[in-house]
């Protein structure tokens, strides 16, 4: 399994059934039959907080949990892990397991406006799928628990780390990009498509404007 260097005082090894999950949010036939078909089981494997580390909470972070999600298939389905996101009033770092591979993943979550106990999923980000034993990660990286689950998240944001000071602007300027890519792909999609000439220029120089846009927020 990954090495995440975390003291001894953090290890809760403890399984979660899934049915805890959905029973709680009261999900529907599709969400518990992704639970069934794609999760084998879910281990609850660390705690970070005040009596289990040497670092303070904050307002906005109180605890991080590592879970270990045990898959029978190699992908598992968003909705699935903001479901998880959902029952639990903290951020998570995901430890997914498949065979001998791992793929780490979190998310980017805000506490609730309306609800103090509640936290909204804004987006989730990923590493590579690889081999258990090459994934070393030092997740105590910061002064507090906040700074903790921040700097996890950038550490997981596509593209270079360096001069990453705002998390939310680093988190906003991902989507854009995001958004481009997608749109991209749809205009390469339908001039690949289009048997008009014509029409197959002015495809070709909006592709050449979201290119551009998307050079200058990647730079």
């Amino acid at each position: 399994m990954p090495v995440f260097n975390l003291p001894e005082t953090t290890l809760i090894n403890k399984k979660i059934p899934k049915n805890k999950f959905y029973e709680k949010l009261q999900a529907d036939k599709t969400l518990r039959g992704k639970f069934v078909r794609q999760v084998d089981y879910i281990l609850w494997k660390h705690k970070l907080s005040g009596h289990t580390v040497n670092l303070s909470p904050t307002k906005e972070i109180e605890e991080i949990e590592v879970f270990e999600v045990h898959l029978k298939q190699r992908n598992l389905s968003r909705e699935v892990l903001e479901s998880i996101d959902r029952a639990i009033p903290y951020p998570i770092l995901y430890a997914l397991v498949y065979h001998d591979e791992v793929q780490l993943a979190v998310a980017y979550k805000k506490r609730s406006k309306q609800y103090e106990d509640r936290f909204v999923v804004d987006s989730y980000y990923y590493s590579p799928w690889q081999k258990a034993e090459e994934i070393s990660l030092d997740l105590l990286k910061g002064l507090d628990l906040q700074a903790v689950y921040e700097n996890l998240i950038k550490s997981l944001l596509p593209g270079s780390k360096e001069g990453i000071s705002n998390l939310e602007q680093a988190i906003e300027k991902q989507k854009a990009a995001d958004r481009l890519k997608r749109e991209i792909a749809a205009l390469e999609a339908k001039m690949h498509r289009e048997p008009q000439f014509n029409r197959k220029v002015e495809y070709n120089l909006k592709l050449l404007e979201k290119r551009k846009d998307l050079e200058k927020i990647l730079e």
